[in-house]
């Protein structure tokens, strides 16, 4: 089966799929599936258009950094088996608010379509930031363990501080949805916020995700960090190239509502205390490896 020579997977689909996604390319989304009937619904009864554009742009902020859409790949010319198999999928998801045989209700076009799919649907922290969190390597420095998240939910951000009898002897828990940095994903996300700033009443989620990303990133030293963590997985070649994508991603951009402020609170506030952070040196001094905890 030949690839298709617009939407596959070379450099020219890659412009394609840059296009589309820029704000000021946006097409109203009656219009697209207006076209859609006139086309592929007309060889393919039932079909939806919906489907097409979760598909095609599925990995772009896919959690783990794997790709989930290879059958629908495969069968790129058979739009009615890759609709069938992401509405598959979508049938047996844990969250059934996200249906791919919802119409364009209250859709403008596509990015706000692919906005309203990625964002959480539970509800968010509305409190007020304190102070700048620590970065992600000083949180480490303090006692703070980064573990990846499960599930596809790439805003469910949980800090978790260690309880129990032996407490004192546990790390708190920053737990982070991994996040694959492809190229397109800065584009991708610069106008989700781009659209969120833009447009009243549509919730910041990205922008806040965004600038929860700008502050645990401020070197190369944090990528690193957060790459040994499992939490971010960079495709773009050095950790210079990811620390200038979250560094820039907020330049200019009016938060008006941080969802993630209560668990960088008590993040910030756990790593001013002083025996999770003694704790964390004596574990790096003494049972970094087998050698120093020998001659310990």
């Amino acid at each position: 089966m030949t690839a298709d020579p617009i939407f596959g997977r070379d450099s020219t689909a890659s412009t394609v799929l840059h296009d589309l996604l820029l704000f000021e390319n946006q097409v109203p989304f009656f219009v697209l599936e207006h076209l859609f009937e006139l086309t592929v619904a007309r060889i393919h009864k039932n079909s939806l258009l919906s489907p097409y554009v979760y598909d095609y742009f599925a990995n772009l902020m896919s959690p783990a950094g794997s790709t989930t859409n290879n059958r629908a790949a495969e069968n790129c010319c058979l739009p009615r088996d890759c609709v069938l198999w992401v509405l598959d999928i979508k049938m047996n998801d844990s969250k059934p608010e996200r249906e791919v045989a919802d119409g364009n209700d209250k859709c403008y076009h596509i990015l706000h379509k692919l906005h309203d799919y990625y964002r959480p649907r539970a509800q968010k922290e509305n409190k007020e930031l304190s102070e700048i969190m620590p970065s992600a390597s000083e949180l480490a420095y303090a006692g703070v363990k980064f573990v990846p998240g499960t599930g596809d939910n790439l805003f469910k951000v949980k800090f978790t501080e260690p309880e129990g009898p032996l407490w004192w002897f546990r790390r708190a828990h920053f737990e982070i949805p991994p996040l694959g940095i492809y190229d397109p994903t800065e584009s991708f996300l610069r106008n989700l916020i781009a659209f969120e700033q833009c447009c009243p009443g549509v919730s910041q989620d990205f922008t806040s995700y965004a600038y929860l990303m700008n502050m645990l990133v401020n070197s190369d030293k944090d990528v690193q960090e957060l790459e040994k963590a499992g939490v971010v997985h960079n495709y773009l070649g050095s950790s210079e190239d990811a620390t200038h994508l979250f560094n820039t991603l907020c330049k200019e951009v009016s938060l008006q509502e941080f969802y993630f402020a209560d668990t960088c609170n008590r993040a910030t506030k756990y790593s001013k205390r002083c025996w999770p952070r003694n704790m964390a040196h004596v574990e790096r001094q003494y049972f970094a490896s087998p050698w120093a905890f020998i001659a310990f």
